[in-house]
C-alpha cells in the first residue's frame, strides 16, 4: 500500500510542477527562460565538477584502459612493428641509375598464378524478363 502512496505523490508533484511552468511561461516568460538556464548552468558545472574530481579516474577503467592487460598490448604491438618494419632505403651519393628511355618496351610482370577460371556454357536465349519483377 505504501508503494501506491509514494507513487499517487509523486504523479502529484510532477503534475504540479507542470501546472507551475505552465504558469510561469504564460505570466513571466523572460524570467522563466533566465532561470532555466541558470538551472541548465548550474547543473553543467556540478556534473563537471563530479566527473573531473571522481569519475575520471575510473571511466574505461573496465576496459582495462591502464592496466597490465593495456600495457601488455601497447607492447606487443610495438614489437610488431619492429619486426614487420621494412628496412629504409640506404641513401648513397653515387650516380642514380638513368632511367629507361622511351623506346626501350618495358615488360609486365607474368603472373606465376594465373586464375583458374573456366567458362560455363548455358542457353543465353533465355533471358529474364527483370522489368516484371
Amino acid at each position: 500500500m505504501s508503494r501506491n502512496w509514494g507513487t499517487l505523490v509523486m504523479y502529484t508533484l510532477i503534475t504540479l510542477a507542470v501546472f507551475y511552468v505552465g504558469y510561469q511561461m504564460v505570466t513571466n516568460p523572460s524570467s522563466f527562460l533566465s532561470s532555466i538556464i541558470m538551472m541548465i548552468g548550474i547543473a553543467v558545472l556540478v556534473y563537471g565538477a563530479i566527473y573531473f574530481l571522481f569519475l575520471r579516474n575510473r571511466v574505461g577503467a573496465g576496459a582495462g584502459r591502464n592496466s597490465n592487460e593495456m600495457k601488455k598490448y601497447k607492447q606487443a604491438v610495438k614489437q610488431s612493428k619492429q619486426k614487420y618494419k621494412s628496412p629504409a632505403p640506404v641513401k648513397s651519393k653515387a650516380k642514380p641509375t638513368p632511367k629507361f628511355s622511351s623506346n626501350t618496351k618495358q615488360k609486365k610482370p607474368k603472373r606465376k598464378n594465373a586464375p583458374n577460371l573456366r567458362v560455363i556454357e548455358g542457353n543465353k536465349s533465355k533471358g529474364k524478363n527483370r522489368a516484371s519483377f
